[in-house]
Formats: C-alpha cells, sequence, structure tokens
C-alpha cells in the first residue's frame, strides 16, 4: 500500500504529552488552533475566585479541591489530545505549524506568558514562602510553607500581625515576625514580660524556653527599653522568644521593608520524621 507523502499520521502519544506539557500544545499538533487558544487561555477565567478562596476562605478543603480541578482539567485536555490524535492518525495533512521548532517556540512563550501572570499574582496579591528557622516556634515550625498576603490594605498592620519583611541589615534576607507594638506605642520587657504602653501583653504564642533571666546591660533578650516606636514602624518580636533574633537586637521595621502579611500555611514538611504535616496544612493566621 503506498502511503501519500503530504499524509503525516498523528501520535497519540505524543499528542498527550504536549497537552500535559502545556495546555493546548497536543492540539496545535493536531491541527486544531481554536480549540488550543481556548484551551490555554482558559485558566484565566480561575484566577480571580482562585485568589479571591486563597485570600478568604483558604482551608485544607479548598487546598484540595483546587488542586483535584487543575489535575481534572489537565488531564481532561490531554485526553481530548489523544482522542482526536488516533482518530486522525492515517488522514492527517500536516501544516506550516506542525514543526518541531514551532512547538519548542510555543512553550517558551508559555512559559513565558505563566511568568508574566504569576510575578503579577505573587507582586500584588499573593505570595508563598518558607520558613528555615525556629525562631516562630510553636506558631511556625520549621518546614510551613505560608502564604501572604501582598495587597497594600494588608500593610495596614495591627499588633499580633504575623508579616514578612527584608532584614534591615541585609535587604536582600527574608523574615518572619510578629508586630508587637506599632508607631506611637511604648514598649518595654521587663524579666521577659511585654509591656504595651505600660500594660502587661497577654501572650500565649509567646515561648519562653530558658527559665534564666538575663540582665539588660548584657543583653536586650529579656530586659529592653522603654522605647517609643516610631511612625511608620514596626517592633516586632519572634514567638520563640529565647531563641529569636528580632527588634530587640536590629531595631525596628520601616514600614518600606514590609511584603505582606501571613494569611496561612498551605504546605509542612517535618525533615526529621520524613513525612508531612497535614494537621499543619490549612491553618490560617487571620
Amino acid at each position: 500500500m503506498t502511503i501519500d507523502k503530504a499524509v503525516a499520521p498523528r501520535k497519540w502519544w505524543l499528542a498527550g504529552l504536549l497537552s500535559l506539557i502545556t495546555p493546548g500544545l497536543g492540539q496545535i499538533y493536531n491541527g486544531q488552533i481554536y480549540k488550543a487558544i481556548i484551551f490555554f487561555f482558559g485558566p484565566l477565567l480561575f484566577i480571580p475566585p482562585a485568589i479571591y478562596i486563597v485570600l478568604y476562605g483558604f482551608t485544607r478543603a479548598t487546598l484540595i479541591i483546587g488542586l483535584s480541578v487543575i489535575f481534572i482539567y489537565r488531564v481532561a485536555i490531554a485526553a481530548d489530545a489523544i482522542v482526536v490524535a488516533r482518530r486522525i492518525r492515517a488522514t492527517y495533512t500536516a501544516h506550516r505549524f506542525n514543526k518541531w521548532y514551532i512547538y519548542i517556540a510555543l512553550l517558551v512563550l508559555a512559559l513565558g506568558f505563566n511568568s508574566l501572570i504569576g510575578n503579577y499574582i505573587k507582586s500584588s496579591y499573593v505570595q508563598a514562602f518558607k520558613l528555615p528557622s525556629e525562631s516562630m516556634q510553636p506558631t511556625l515550625l520549621v518546614g510551613d510553607h505560608v502564604l501572604v498576603d501582598k495587597r497594600p490594605s494588608a500593610l495596614d498592620l495591627q499588633r499580633g500581625d504575623l508579616i514578612v519583611f527584608r532584614y534591615p541589615k541585609d535587604p536582600t534576607k527574608d523574615f518572619m515576625k510578629r508586630v508587637v507594638a506599632i508607631g506611637g506605642d511604648k514598649l518595654e520587657i521587663r524579666d521577659k514580660v511585654l509591656f504595651v504602653n505600660d500594660k502587661p501583653q497577654n501572650e500565649p504564642y509567646a515561648l519562653h524556653s530558658e527559665p534564666n533571666i538575663i540582665p539588660k546591660q548584657r543583653d536586650p533578650r529579656d530586659n529592653f527599653g522603654p522605647n517609643n516606636v516610631p511612625a511608620q514602624s514596626y517592633f516586632v518580636l519572634s514567638d520563640n522568644r529565647d531563641r529569636g533574633m528580632d527588634s530587640r537586637f536590629y531595631g525596628v521595621v520601616d514600614k518600606t521593608l514590609v511584603k505582606g502579611k501571613l494569611l496561612a500555611i498551605y504546605w509542612s514538611w517535618d525533615k526529621t520524621n520524613r513525612e508531612v504535616r497535614w494537621e499543619r496544612i490549612g491553618v490560617q493566621f487571620h
């Protein structure tokens, strides 16, 4: 049997693989340009409700639902590409865009587009961070991955808020701490007890792991101030008060250094036991 050289049989596995790599790429391989455009840009419709859920209703359940929707969407697109490729495999006539370098170019464009969308979301709405130290125990554990509200409204901070900010001594590093005093407050620490505007603070989240009291003359850990917090600044402390570097040692944090306010934990990995801390996923901080 003589096969027409103009016929370019479609490989079903390649169509499916291309769609898994980038939604719509398998459809382009099958010659379905309009369907490819719909599949590629379709996820944009889900971004606004996804951002809303993350900001106002993030839980373990919504995370699982969201990941399930993404998985089903990607598998459905790949399945569509496979079904079409099998149907037209012996009759498909190649188009000018059915070239390997076209697929690579489209993949690069897709990666660039997704990167732009991702960077916009991270800079304007929500960004993910990982906690690398023990300074915020027990509120945050090493291996916790958190979502941070980056909206301008989130920078109107109150006492008790958990924030991410650029370290004043080295702005290339990000720190996570708790705001305990805001601009205009008078702050003092007396024998590990925090006073704000001369009132002792009830801090159920504060951890004091060492019973000894260090005199102010030696170290500001247990005795500090009294100091007044400048306007547009925040005094931050570690929840693990005896083992954390914070405003007691490097001063207040200017508002311009604040990146955002913690929303919730979206992933937590216990490196020591090599297991997921499922009970921490979905824990909220607002």
